[in-house]
């Protein structure tokens, strides 16, 4: 599994959380009642898909836009690696199945995980990540 050393962590701050929640405001204002689309880093291993998965394994980096996943998967020189875009369904559906050994889900995790040591990137729970975006279906 591809994996970075850089440690990603929970929003733990005041700040961090605040930040968190506007993102999450932000995407409820989006113009849909659920977004419908999401981006993944993949690859596709005769016919089975791996997912990108970060901090050994306990982080998924889930992109809101195919730009920001394709800048990701560039910045971090993912060769055999390609962008895949998935419904919610199929999201809740990879983090429930397969990968509901994830810890953290980084929402369009930013390149500063790529500088220095120490960067952080904000991220919600598997947990509570699924119940948002499920709650945004109803």
């Amino acid at each position: 599994m591809y994996a970075t050393h850089r440690k990603i962590a929970r929003a733990t701050s005041r700040t961090e959380k605040r930040v968190l929640t506007e993102r999450r405001k932000a995407y409820k204002r989006s113009n849909s009642p659920m977004r419908s689309s999401w981006w993944l880093v993949v690859r596709d291993d005769d016919g089975s898909f791996e997912v990108l998965t970060l901090d050994g394994g306990d982080t998924l980096p889930v992109f809101s836009g195919e730009g920001e996943a394709e800048l990701f998967s560039w910045l971090r020189q993912a060769r055999g690696w390609e962008i895949h875009e998935v419904s919610a369904e199929d999201l809740v559906s990879v983090l429930c199945g397969p990968y509901s050994r994830v810890g953290l889900v980084a929402l369009d995790p930013s390149v500063e995980i790529l500088d220095g040591w120490g960067a952080r990137t904000l991220g919600s729970s598997r947990e509570d990540f699924v119940e948002w975006v499920v709650s945004r279906s109803l």
